[in-house]
């Protein structure tokens, strides 16, 4: 796996952290959606971060309206003292919000993967085989305040025996594996 991929459990692995939370939800309504099933896609999926790091008080919620509304507003992530690690996230903007202002975040560095083979690898024929493989991360500080150590993904591959040794012609898993930076 390491000579078909040198760079999976090499370099960085980066996590994004939204600054600008869904459009239209209330820092309330963002918070409740974390603790239940519902609407997962439309917060889960796009601030799930924000629960360990609100926790560890790295960030600090706040609605964007305020007073009268005029326009709806959303919730809103500010870096708190406590992240102190947080001086070299990387600003970044997203697509827009229907307001027409982009959504911003930040590119943060989690820690590096790691590649550990599940098991012993099965003969599928005479000259080919699959093997399973898991890649985490191994987190650095700011990986360990986002929970990124908790990710693990399992992939198979497929091996073919080639001039006496063996080659990956394929993987397959949920995504292809992540490629460091």
């Amino acid at each position: 796996m390491r000579r078909a991929r040198p760079a999976l459990d090499s370099g960085t692995v980066v996590a994004r952290v939204w600054r600008d939370g869904p459009p239209w939800f209330s820092c309330a309504e963002v918070l409740a959606k974390l603790r239940s099933s519902a609407d997962s896609a439309a917060v889960r999926d796009q601030v799930g971060n924000w629960h360990p790091l609100v926790k560890q008080s790295w960030l600090i919620l706040r609605d964007t309206a305020a007073g009268t509304v005029t326009e709806p507003g959303w919730c809103e992530a500010k870096l708190a003292g406590g992240a102190a690690s947080a001086a070299h996230w990387a600003p970044f903007a997203g697509d827009p919000f229907p307001t027409g202002e982009a959504r911003r975040g930040w590119t943060v560095p989690v820690g590096r993967p790691k590649l550990t083979i599940a098991g012993p690898a099965h003969a599928t024929g005479r000259d080919s085989a699959r093997a399973e493989f898991l890649v985490s991360i191994v987190p650095n500080e700011d990986g360990r305040a986002l929970e990124a150590d908790r990710d693990t993904t399992r992939f198979t591959a497929a091996l073919v025996k080639r001039d006496g040794g063996w080659q990956v012609t394929q993987v397959e898993g949920p995504a292809t594996p992540p490629v460091p930076d």
